[in-house]
């Protein structure tokens, strides 16, 4: 079987989407499949980048204008009809509804080739990190709701990570045939017996106290000033260190929020953090902490939960179907930072507490979540729309 996969955002890009779609590609590679992969480049040129045993066709790109960490096609259909000729895949999975999406939607539908398509986006994503007036923040949303749910209507089979982001999908109007399929985690990278000493040497960390950690994007939607406003409050009861693992534009905003606050020797901003290192990061950790409130899974929330962490999360979209409240984590209303803040001081002060919640974590990645499962739920989908196209 060969597939072409197509999307906006790829490797090195560090968000959820981007490391579930090369994770993806390696691993279908390994099962014997034939993968491409269609990405924007990092500038105005074309070239063919070999990542291990599989290729990406890297197109022309301009830097997004509300995201300057990104980049985006412009008009790239010629490009595109290219790499379908060459490739001839018997499948396009496409993962992002811009450029690049319709131009492979729209040569699919001319090739009569299948085409399954991936959500990964909640408009949210966009509307929280950027400065839009009150009144335009509902119309907006609906607007590019509505584009994202054009596109997947006119494909063979749509998914998205869990049944909340399909459920928001129906919601907008999806008709197209769809299924939830989680992002998987590989349990043989990210698991609880790796040793941290490494990391915490070279990223400084505390090795006197517990670790509160959060890792993934710092960007304005994340809510990081949630954790951040909930750290006095947790450094009451027990002393603790919180690590911020990421990078992005609210970085300087959170330093000076934690400056106001008097805690920013009780804080490790890490910026960039390599992939190597993650593993590592999560055992040294005794709680991680996320309050994002627009999530249509979270990758990152998986890693820690794999790696055996107790979770704290906020109780908005697809966070709760990965944190069960009381099972493995606490789930705490949007915006409540001493409800957060409460529940993290819970689990500290228990060690049995914090065992239960961690086996809970490994249990549920071992039955819904790992890469295997993933895989092979997305490889039926292929044969699927293969076979359904011959008919």
């Amino acid at each position: 079987m060969k597939l072409l996969l197509v999307t906006e955002s790829y490797w090195p890009n560090a968000d959820g989407g981007a490391l579930f779609e090369r994770r993806l590609a390696l691993g279908l590679v390994e099962d014997g499949l034939h993968v491409a992969v269609v990405a924007p480049s990092t500038g105005w040129k074309r070239y063919i980048e070999r990542d291990g045993t599989y290729d990406i066709y890297r197109e022309r790109a301009a830097t997004f204008w509300f995201n300057t960490k990104y980049k985006t096609t412009l008009w790239p259909f010629k490009q595109v009809h290219s790499v379908i000729i060459r490739e001839r895949p018997d499948v396009i999975h496409i993962h992002n509804a811009y450029w690049l999406g319709l131009s492979a939607l729209f040569w699919g539908k001319v090739y009569r080739i299948p085409v399954v398509a991936t959500n990964h986006f909640m408009p949210e994503n966009a509307l929280l990190n950027i400065r839009v007036f009150k009144f335009m923040y509902k119309p907006l949303v609906w607007i590019i709701w509505g584009g994202i749910v054009w596109l997947h209507n006119r494909c063979d089979f749509v998914t998205s990570p869990t049944p909340t982001a399909v459920r928001l999908l129906h919601e907008h109007g999806l008709k197209a045939p769809a299924k939830a399929i989680s992002n998987g985690i590989d349990m043989a990278v990210f698991r609880p017996d790796i040793d941290p000493k490494k990391v915490i040497t070279k990223l400084g960390l505390a090795t006197d106290r517990p670790i509160v950690l959060y890792v993934g994007r710092v960007d304005g939607e994340k809510r990081l000033d949630i954790i951040m406003s909930g750290l006095p409050l947790i450094l009451i009861q027990q002393k603790v260190q919180l690590v911020i693992a990421g990078f992005g534009k609210a970085l300087e905003s959170l330093k000076a929020q934690a400056k106001r606050l008097g805690v920013e020797n009780e804080v490790v901003f890490t910026g960039y953090l390599d992939e190597e290192d993650k593993p590592a990061l999560y055992n040294a950790a005794s709680v991680f902490v996320i309050s994002s409130p627009a999530e249509l899974q979270s990758i990152v929330t998986l890693e820690a939960m794999a790696s055996g962490l107790p979770i704290v999360s906020v109780d908005v979209a697809a966070l709760k179907e990965l944190c069960h409240d009381g099972e493995n984590g606490y789930l705490f209303p949007e915006n409540d930072y001493a409800k957060m803040a409460a529940r993290i001081n819970d689990i500290l002060a228990s060690s049995k507490l914090k065992s239960e919640f961690s086996k809970e974590s490994i249990n549920i990645v071992q039955r819904h979540h790992s890469t295997k499962v993933t895989f092979e739920q997305y490889e039926a989908v292929y044969r699927s729309v293969i076979k359904q196209k011959r008919i």
